[in-house]
């Protein structure tokens, strides 16, 4: 056998064995999966539906057209959550079908194993010894975490963005120093890429330019201390020339200067990107506050820890300890792959389980990759440093440990070891679920046109996302949609008051006891951040006098937890006096306003739009209004009520613009009411059909509390879409003086 004839056949027998534990790694994904989501017998809800929904009905738009897909993908990159993530599970999905399986296996071999794969190229560059075993070994470790697995089993797909976080950490460990100029734009386009796909891992990108920051910063200082060394024992043997000292010297300077351009520019590229690509979400994304409008998910220190701690178990987050600080101790680890890798990894842990303290499962794929990093520096670190029965007991028990660990984590069984080991995340299955069924064919019954349904109670458990995704699972795709549940607002700091919904509903679905979403759920809050669901639900178990205006039905359904659901029929309109006392209880009841609501509210706005689509705030903080059509209706939304302070004299103002000059003209009617919903007083003006009209109206009452506005038809008549309107620079005015007022 000749020289070539040799490398042929180690190359090709290295490629049988790498494509052999890559059939293996295969394998085992498809296998884990889908025996996995075949066992599970529920309804999915909230993000756990919502990713797999958007990702099939892409899918679908594909199929039906491409150009009106591709554009429907494109308006989408303006959204917190776009469609860009779903565009590679696509032909997964038109191959094999939309069924929950096919999605979850889309997800997990198109991201999931990739990121596998890129881990085990990353722990080569931070173990310095038997690449491919050190790579596969670090393929086999990410198998036995619980959490590599829960996330995308529980239909998330953000894996997808750690794929280029992964690629960006990996480019930047091959060259720390960047000496190759084309790895700054190919890592600011990674990191670009996976804050696209979601908008979390900026976090990820801000920790990696922070790591690499002070890794520049400690490396500075190390050249200034050898710096230092040099020129000593050079000034104590040979007489030194002051030029060579003042280079020596700054050249670690200039190094970190060096370092912080490049950073920069890997920023800049990521920034440019992400203005090219999607720039009203990144000038959102910069102006938005996110720390107050997600305070609601945001948990106590105290509760974050121990929840990250039962996420994985106690002893793997010891043996990363140990993985970490021993594997840098003995120097068994790459040193520049090591810093990184560990300020990497503690910035992480400062964002997510300090700053921000999300508890959601798919934030913890930011970890993750570091707990996997560090049980593989404990492997080979134990295997490269210790000797005989010591090695073998150590490395056994290790192994056993997370053979344990994962199949406690992942199979439904009932094992309390105090946070040892991982929490369990078995299959989803309902109890209840022929009763859900139940329930769903009965509310569709009793609303057959849509009807609005006010769902009372938002938990893991009993939810309007729950109700909506058993219709969809039960019916065909033509009719899935049509039982109309409400299933907003349910959160303090990101919602509003939910008496426009309340006003709208014909029916309501009441749980007792109160349903809310608990500190042990999955998908979990911090506590009482729902008053805005316990308000209606205390309307309808306190016989609030809104609660007169429907009657309860008798059929009653028996849910899990000795949950007990009852329906409720609207008998009656419910009054503006009743609206305003029942708005007063609200407020009582909240405190604090919730987290996007205005001044102005619309009081028969459609429920089919989102909150404040009629309402909307200018810069300048005057409002604009615009009397929007009401779905399934020739009537407009025509009530406003004002919730911010006001005096015993008060003055409206703005631009009134008729959008359809064969109106013949509208009246604009002010009233001023109690907390006790009793009407003080009222003023009215009636305006032309003129295309854009100076707005002045004024009303004076003693003690009012409310304002309502409403849009009147000159002749008395409904409004139908012909006098449809809208009111710019919408402002009120308190303790005006008289001599200014324009009626």
């Amino acid at each position: 056998m000749g020289l070539f004839d040799f490398v042929s056949f180690k190359l090709s027998r290295k490629l049988m064995i790498d494509g052999f534990f890559l059939f293996l790694l295969v394998l085992a994904t498809v296998a884990v999966t889908s025996i996995y989501v075949s066992s599970e017998r529920t309804f999915y809800w909230w993000d756990y539906a919502g990713y797999n929904n958007a990702t099939v009905n892409t899918a679908n738009l594909f199929r039906d057209s491409t150009d009106k897909a591709i554009r429907e993908v494109i308006a989408s990159l303006s959204k917190e959550k776009n469609l860009l993530i779903s565009l590679p599970l696509v032909p997964f999905i038109l191959l094999f079908g939309e069924s929950r399986l096919s999605y979850i296996l889309s997800v997990s071999l198109i991201y999931v194993l990739p990121f596998r794969l890129l881990l085990g190229a990353i722990s080569v560059k931070l173990i310095p010894i038997y690449p491919r075993r050190v790579f596969w070994s670090t393929v086999l470790l990410s198998l036995l975490m619980p959490m590599s697995w829960i996330p995308t089993l529980r239909g998330y797909l953000d894996t997808g963005g750690c794929v280029f976080v992964a690629l960006a950490v990996l480019v930047y460990l091959q060259d720390v120093k960047l000496k190759s100029w084309w790895r700054i734009p190919l890592i600011g386009f990674s990191l670009a890429v996976a804050v696209l796909f979601r908008r979390h891992f900026a976090y990820s990108a801000i920790a990696f330019l922070g790591a690499a920051a002070l890794q520049a910063f400690i490396e500075c200082i190390i050249l200034i201390r050898r710096r230092k060394t040099a020129l000593k024992y050079r000034r104590d043997t040979i007489l030194p020339d002051p030029k060579d000292q003042d280079m020596a010297m700054s050249f670690p300077y200039r190094y970190l200067l060096e370092s912080g351009v490049k950073l920069g520019l890997i920023a800049a590229t990521s920034l440019t990107v992400l203005m090219l690509v999607a720039g009203d979400f990144t000038r959102s994304a910069v102006t938005v506050d996110y720390r107050n409008l997600y305070a609601a998910w945001s948990l106590p220190v105290s509760d974050i820890l121990i929840r990250y701690a039962s996420f994985y178990g106690l002893g793997t987050w010891l043996l990363v300890a140990i993985g970490f600080s021993a594997g840098m101790l003995t120097r068994m680890l790459v040193s520049e792959a090591a810093i990184f890798i560990s300020l990497f990894g503690i910035l992480s842990l400062v964002e997510w389980l300090l700053v921000l303290r999300y508890g959601y499962l798919h934030y913890t794929i930011h970890i993750t990759p570091i707990a996997l990093l560090g049980l593989s520096a404990f492997f080979w670190t134990t295997w490269l440093t210790l000797r005989d029965k010591i090695r073998y007991l150590m490395l056994g028990t290790a192994g056993l440990y997370l053979v344990v660990n994962a199949a406690v984590g992942l199979i439904p069984v009932k094992f309390d070891m105090s946070r040892l080991f991982a929490t369990n995340f078995g299959p989803l299955v309902r109890s209840d679920y022929g009763e859900v069924v139940k329930l769903v064919e009965f509310l569709r019954k009793l609303a057959p046109n849509e009807e609005p349904i006010y769902i009372v109670g938002a938990s893991n458990s009993f939810n309007a996302n729950i109700l909506r995704q058993a219709n969809r699972k039960l019916n065909p795709p033509s009719g899935w949609w049509k039982l109309n549940t409400i299933g907003r607002p349910q959160i303090d700091s990101r919602d509003t008051y939910p008496l426009p919904e309340l006003l709208q509903a014909q029916y309501a679905v009441v749980a007792v006891p109160f349903q809310q979403v608990l500190l042990s759920d999955e998908q979990v809050l911090r506590s009482y951040e729902q008053d805005v669901v316990k308000v209606v639900y205390d309307a309808f178990t306190q016989n609030w006098e809104i609660s007169r205006d429907f009657q309860q039905l008798p059929e009653q359904f028996k849910l899990e937890n000795g949950m007990t659901v009852s329906v409720y029929r609207r008998i009656r309109p419910t009054s503006i006096a009743t609206a305003v006392k029942t708005l007063d209880a609200m407020q009582k009841q909240i405190g604090e306003k919730p987290g996007t609501q205005l001044d102005w509210i619309s009081l028969n706005q459609s429920i089919y739009t989102s909150a404040n689509y009629s309402v909307s705030r200018e810069l300048d903080n005057s409002y604009k209004i615009v009397t929007h059509p009401i779905k399934k209706s020739n009537k407009l939304d025509t009530s406003f009520l004002y919730l911010g302070s006001i005096s015993d004299k008060v003055q409206v103002t703005g631009k009134l613009n008729l959008l359809n000059q064969q109106c013949p003209g509208v009246a604009l009617r002010l009233t001023l009411w109690d907390k006790q919903g009793n009407l003080i007083n009222s003023g009215e003006m009636a305006y032309g059909g003129k295309s854009a009209i100076d707005l002045n109206i004024s009303v004076g009452g003693k003690n009012p509390i409310y304002l309502l506005l409403e849009v009147l038809s000159n002749d008395q008549q409904d409004l139908t879409n012909q006098c449809q309107l809208e009111i710019k620079n919408l402002a009120v005015h308190s303790n005006y003086k008289q001599d200014h007022l324009g009626s």
